[in-house]
């Protein structure tokens, strides 16, 4: 939810208890107003509910400390995202994908903590240019989790991307991480594992040509 969505609400909260003041101490309440009323709290009841779906999720705590880099993709911050999440689209969200552990990370609503959304009530979400789905095992498929999804149609191109962490030294004072990307071209409902992304965009040209 957009944190304009946010604001009018908290707005329209302290109209729905400044007209529910002014009702009680009018000479005259007019049926408009108390229609009015009613709406402005029905509205916000729904937005806000809608809203604390977005914050059900377990506490997120980063576990490789001393690692060089960081598990995330694009950036160690918060980049600005959507996501469809239990039936309900939130754009304007601050988050991160975990892509070691395959998380999608935000902060809660009060901001104090991060949590970890439910990967199966994930439809899609979209950060830093990159739309990922959530996909089961099978048919092709490694494992399920998130994998971004390069093209769709007839078929579709599809990379699973993580991060792990690397180290030469038994101590693992070096350790840090390193990207790894998987490719596969969806065609049937069957997922074929391909060499490369050039793999990938050139059987899409292929097809549109």
């Amino acid at each position: 939810m957009k944190q304009g969505t946010i604001c009018l609400l908290f707005l329209g909260c302290c109209l729905s208890v400044s007209l529910r003041s002014g009702a009680q101490t009018a000479p005259a309440d007019t049926v408009f107003s108390r229609q009015a009323l009613a709406l402005l709290e029905q509205s916000y009841k729904k937005q806000a509910a809608e809203n604390l779906r977005l914050y059900n999720g377990g506490e997120y705590l980063p576990h490789a400390h001393g690692v060089k880099g960081f598990p995330f993709l694009g950036s160690p911050d918060p980049l600005k995202g959507s996501v469809f999440y239990d039936g309900n689209l939130y754009e304007d969200v601050g988050m991160q994908y975990d892509l070691e552990e395959d998380n999608l990370v935000i902060r809660d609503y009060s901001g104090n903590y991060s949590i970890c959304l439910v990967k199966q009530k994930i439809a899609y979400f979209i950060i830093d240019g990159h739309r990922f789905v959530y996909l089961q095992a099978g048919n092709g498929l490694p494992s399920a989790g998130f994998y971004e999804s390069l093209y769709s149609g007839k078929t579709g191109g599809y990379a699973r991307r993580q991060k792990k962490i690397l180290s030469l030294d038994p101590t693992g004072s070096d350790a840090s991480y390193h990207s790894y990307n998987e490719y596969f071209i969806e065609k049937g409902g069957v997922y074929i594992p391909v060499k490369n992304e050039r793999a990938v965009r050139r059987y899409y040209t292929q097809l549109k040509d």
